[in-house]
């Protein structure tokens, strides 16, 4: 099962919604920038991110 989740790019910091499943081994990259480093955003970074604004 699919759902979508929140991805950002560890490059460019843009943020996009993907269809994520985690049973699924994928790899993705930034659909502004092109970057590889591109991570499911957690918690702990939506709180990192409100900190540096």
């Amino acid at each position: 099962m699919s759902a979508n989740k929140t991805f950002y790019c560890l490059r460019c910091q843009h943020r996009f919604p993907v269809a994520h499943d985690p049973k699924q081994v994928a790899e993705r990259s930034c659909p502004k920038c092109g970057s590889n480093s591109v991570r499911l955003e957690t918690p702990a970074a939506v709180a990192a991110k409100q900190e540096g604004d």
